[in-house]
């Protein structure tokens, strides 16, 4: 059985048949968030969203926590969702929410575009976030291939030869911006 540290199990460790009994309503998936230990992830900026939203978030700080998810994907029909990656944010089930943010992508379509000129190979794509609370930018990974700390742990193996690591593996950069801070709402 699987057992994991969370945003609210006060140290303690928990299952995922205790986290899914104390989902939020309208929650569809599991949430988990890999670091190097539980201090390094608790300060992560992308529990901001979740801790707002009263959504719990499972803290990964062993290396072969992050590859089981991976391969496990789903349980009890929930999908389990790394909130580091693409993909792992939360979905608004609003229509209105959902119209207004696509506006606001319209708006800042210029800046992001910008952005992509500019970092060119160095990102995969430059998207609007609706995810972060108070940081202007944010790097996040693509939701196929490696997270950025599973590449690092790869990377980190004794006999690890990066001229023959596969390429689709790799982790590809998702820059994302935060409408909502004054530093973006300038550069626009």
């Amino acid at each position: 059985m699987f057992r994991f540290k969370s945003t609210t199990s006060k140290g303690e460790f928990v299952s995922l048949d205790e986290y899914i009994s104390r989902m939020v309503s309208g929650q569809d998936s599991i949430f988990f968030l890999p670091g190097d230990s539980e201090e390094s992830i608790v300060k992560s900026p992308l529990l901001k969203k979740f801790e707002k939203k009263g959504v719990e978030v499972l803290l990964l700080v062993d290396p072969i926590d992050e590859f089981c998810m991976q391969h496990l994907a789903e349980y009890e029909k929930y999908k389990l969702r790394s909130i580091a990656k693409e993909d792992g944010g939360l979905l608004e089930t609003d229509t209105i929410a959902k119209k207004k943010f696509q506006k606001v992508k319209d708006i800042y379509k210029p800046l992001t575009e910008w952005y992509k000129t500019r970092l060119g190979k160095e990102v995969e794509k430059v998207a609007v976030s609706n995810r972060l609370v108070d940081e202007p930018a944010y790097i996040f990974t693509s939701q196929y291939g490696y997270s950025a700390h599973m590449e690092k742990i790869n990377r980190a193996q004794a006999f690890a030869n990066q001229e023959k690591a596969s390429n689709y593996m790799l982790a590809k950069k998702h820059f994302e911006i935060n409408p909502n801070h004054p530093l973006i709402k300038e550069l626009l």
